[in-house]
């Protein structure tokens, strides 16, 4: 520690009372030179910078070995300071998404800008789903809690203390699921099912492990993610414009969808017209009867997209109509205070009447069944756009290109309805607006369209 100045006392020359006190302070240091390179990262920088600064300290050494005990303590810190530079470089690499390596790394920064990794990740990765799929068949139950056992076994210890939530009966059938999967009956299948559902943060942990364990097996899936990750930031799922609307094709229910803007007298009010799943109304009350066998698929889809989309999962009440499915979704996209309206599409019933001649090595009710399935196929819900014109050569050309059908006639083109005319000779009906055509020829429904097919030649039957 520098010693304390030594104070004088000096008086004035005329004046003996007048005194005053004063400290004389020592020099200022000089500056000390700083010739060290603080971007050294690697062992022989370290070791050459130590050397050099002890032949400046001890000039009149001239001679210096690997065995001198100087060199050696150089080399040992010259290998910690390499690997604290590399731990640091490593560190500081993890924190940006361009440079991260490590897969959970990776998953955080991809988890700041809004994707969610588990989600977008490929079949491939195996990431297991904690509830039930859709009409699950023991084998795929099975299947799907199989999944959870590497991280089961992983995460021993966050396991141990999940099991803490549910009875020590369905602890013991957990244990011996881990023991032997293979032979698990349906009550250790439910306990394991009991252990998934009072525990969602173990799963989200295992959810999280099988990505990351899948991304260092498979760095290319990772870069992937990578590379995806931003470009979901140019990805509007705002509804802002009106072509933002269309987003709401995504929900497995709706087809197509397209917006329109206009005036109310106070503010604008958007109309969102959609074309939905097996051209079901919206308001239509018994959508589980309408779509039958497939009903089950079909809540296993929606409740897999409110999940994707953060989003409440439906309440499936019997009497749920497709508006219902579709609100919430509405409301969490569309900009605050912008009025949105669901309305289904103006559907245009297209009368069509045609002749064909059939080869002579087919079956007349073979060329009028293809015929049937062919046009159903041009006309089934989604294909067509909103206001899409239909043209008769592209029926033509998809009547042709059946096998057996040598000639085609079209005799009746138009739209339903005496006031429309017929133009099979123009070849041409067109629709505007959210109009879309259907020829669904059924019985006792004439407004949506009918289909008349003439077939001559072939054979009968």
């Amino acid at each position: 520690m520098a010693d304390a100045p030594k104070q004088a006392l000096s008086f004035h020359n005329h004046c003996g009372d007048c005194g005053r006190r004063e400290a004389v302070l020592p020099d200022a240091l000089p500056r000390l030179g700083d010739d060290f390179d603080w971007l050294q990262r690697d062992y022989d920088g370290f070791r050459l910078a130590m050397l050099e600064e002890l032949a400046a300290r001890f000039p009149e050494r001239r001679h210096w070995t690997p065995a001198d005990m100087e060199v050696v303590l150089v080399e040992a810190f010259s290998v910690l300071l390499d690997q604290y530079s590399d731990s640091l470089d490593r560190s500081q690499a993890e924190a940006y998404l361009e440079t991260a390596r490590r897969p959970d790394s990776v998953r955080k920064l991809l988890a700041m800008i809004g994707y969610d990794a588990m989600a977008q990740a490929p079949s491939q990765a195996a990431i297991p789903e904690p509830v039930p799929g859709f009409d699950e068949s023991p084998e795929v139950r099975l299947r799907r809690m199989v999944a959870f056992l590497p991280a089961f076994r992983a995460l021993r210890p966050e396991l141990e203390e999940a099991l803490l939530s549910v009875p020590p009966s369905d602890q013991q059938r957990v244990l011996a699921f881990l023991a032997e999967s293979n032979t698990a009956d349906a009550s250790v299948m439910d306990s394991v099912q009991d252990l998934l559902d009072s525990a969602p943060d173990f799963v989200r942990r295992c959810r999280r492990y099988t990505l990351d364990r899948f991304w260092t097996l498979y760095p290319n899936a990772m870069d992937q993610a990578r590379r995806d990750g931003p470009r979901q930031l140019h990805r509007q799922r705002r509804m802002v414009t009106l072509p933002d609307y269309g987003n709401l094709a995504e929900h497995p229910l709706v087809l197509r969808a397209q917006a329109s803007s206009r005036w109310s007298g106070a503010w604008q009010t958007i109309e969102v017209a959609v074309t939905l799943l097996e051209d079901i109304p919206l308001d239509l009350e018994t959508l589980a009867a309408e779509l039958g066998a497939a009903f089950p698929r079909f809540q296993y889809e929606v409740e897999a997209f409110h999940r994707v989309n953060k989003l409440l999962p439906p309440h499936w009440a019997p009497d749920i109509s497709a508006r219902t499915l579709l609100r919430p979704l509405v409301d969490r996209w569309r900009m605050a205070g912008q009025e949105v309206f669901l309305r289904d599409a103006e559907r245009i019933g297209i009368d069509i009447s045609l002749a064909v001649r059939a080869a002579s090595n087919y079956y007349q009710s073979e060329i009028r069944r293809a015929l049937e399935d062919c046009i159903r196929d041009f006309f089934a819900p989604g294909r067509m756009q909103f206001g899409e014109d239909i043209h008769a050569s592209d029926i033509v050309e998809r009547v042709m290109a059946l096998d057996g059908v040598d000639a085609i006639c079209l005799n009746r083109f138009k739209r339903v309805g005496k006031r429309w005319p017929d133009q099979s000779g123009a070849g041409l009906i067109r629709l505007d607006g959210i109009e879309i055509a259907i020829c669904d020829s059924l019985p006792g429904a004439p407004e949506r369209g009918s289909l008349r097919i003439t077939v001559q030649g072939g054979q009968r039957g």
